[in-house]
């Protein structure tokens, strides 16, 4: 057993394989943690369409690509911490 404390924190995004999860949100995601800001968050999304995490990563790569150059490196760190449920 580990002597480090639980997480109790995460990023829950409702409506993850939406339109503003998209436009918005996963963009936003991104520049935090290429900004460092996000630091080490988990990132949960959260939506009704039988996805798996895969889809959903891929989902946001594309939303983020379509808005920004996508720095591999920062993407790399972010698409290992989003989950789906």
């Amino acid at each position: 057993m580990s002597d480090e404390p639980a997480r109790s924190d995460a990023l829950v995004l409702f409506g993850a394989t939406g339109d503003l999860a998209v436009k918005k949100i996963f963009p936003a995601v991104y520049e935090m943690a290429k900004a460092g800001t996000l630091g080490d968050l988990p990132v949960i999304g959260v939506a009704s369409r039988d996805w798996t995490v895969e889809q959903l990563r891929d989902h946001a790569h594309q939303a983020i690509a379509a808005r920004t150059e996508v720095d591999e490196a920062v993407w790399a760190d972010l698409a290992g911490r989003i989950t789906y449920v």
